[in-house]
């Protein structure tokens, strides 16, 4: 089995913008790709009728393989409950495959036993071996309390945690507001525990209004300040306005952050590993900050040549 499009770097991969695709939907599968998003997600789950699960899964094993570029391409399963997550598993697992997207996680357990199969699957289809990765989606109540137990025990496929915020609004009874007051602490404690768990910053859920722009610009970008970096998106127009709130830098922090990878890796070169810069003390936990912030807006100015 060959692949298409070149393994994913996970080290510096941008995962701002993640945009989904009824895996029942021909012409959105067709399209999806062309919107620029980082990730884009073949959705087998709640964007698909019950009717139709099943069957979405052939259109979404077939339209793997038609996506070029550096975009990762991640499916979403059904949960654990509905007795169909193991079948969506086996039916699209695929070279062409990056990720999935595991709804509802309320256990470890679970990611251990999707980690396994993958395993298996990995190995009778000579994949090479981790090359499926997972992003689990804490979305109910019982998952937001275990989830500093989902990423302190994280099986090593686990890319990071992602925010379901709609489902976890209506399970714990609230409605969303455009200021978002209503999700701070779910949010927070998500973003709490995977950086706990040794994650990358987690990935927040979507902003469901898709015609208020501004909404969803002030809305990311204070989801960034939280600890994000980065959101489901639910229309293509959304990716870019996405993109630009989780890595754009003013002009000022574009300089502040080049003058302190500039000093660390000069410095660190002559064997110090702790300096100041503008008055501010810099040690290699605040390197790495500044130089993935480098690398998210290039990311984005790239995106616009």
């Amino acid at each position: 089995m060959s692949r298409v499009r070149p393994p994913v770097d996970w080290e510096r991969q941008a995962l701002r913008s993640l945009l989904f695709a009824p895996g029942n939907h021909a012409r959105r599968l067709e399209r999806v790709g062309e919107f620029g998003s980082d990730v884009i997600v073949l959705d087998l789950e709640d964007a698909v009728a019950n009717a139709e699960k099943i069957a979405a899964r052939v259109p979404t094993r077939a339209a793997l393989s038609t996506y070029t570029g550096s975009v990762v391409v991640t499916v979403r399963v059904n949960g654990e409950s509905t007795r169909l997550q193991e079948g969506d598993i086996e039916a699209v697992l695929s070279p062409d495959l990056d990720c999935l997207m595991v709804p509802k996680v309320e256990s470890v357990e679970t990611l251990v036993r999707v980690s396994a199969l993958l395993d298996r699957l990995e190995r009778d289809a000579g994949i090479p071996e981790g090359q499926i990765r997972l992003l689990p989606i804490v979305e109910t109540a019982v998952g937001l309390v275990r989830c500093e137990e989902l990423a302190l025990s994280a099986p090593p496929r686990v890319v990071t945690l992602v925010f379901g915020l709609g489902d976890f609004s209506v399970d714990i009874g609230v409605d969303l507001t455009r200021d978002a007051t209503e999700l701070l602490y779910g949010r927070s404690r998500v973003v709490v525990a995977a950086r706990a768990g040794g994650l990358p910053a987690p990935i927040d859920g979507p902003y469901l209004d898709i015609h208020d722009i501004d909404g969803l610009v002030e809305n990311s970008l204070l989801s960034r300040r939280l600890g994000f970096q980065g959101r489901v998106v639910v229309y293509p127009a959304q990716v870019e306005p996405v993109q630009r709130a989780y890595s754009e830098l003013t002009e000022e922090e574009l300089e502040q952050a080049r003058r302190v990878v500039e000093a660390f890796e000069e410095a660190e070169a002559a064997g110090l590993a702790s300096i100041q810069v503008d008055g501010r003390f810099i040690d290699y936990p605040l390197y790495h900050r500044a130089r993935r912030r480098l690398q998210l807006h290039e990311a984005l100015v790239a995106s616009r040549t």
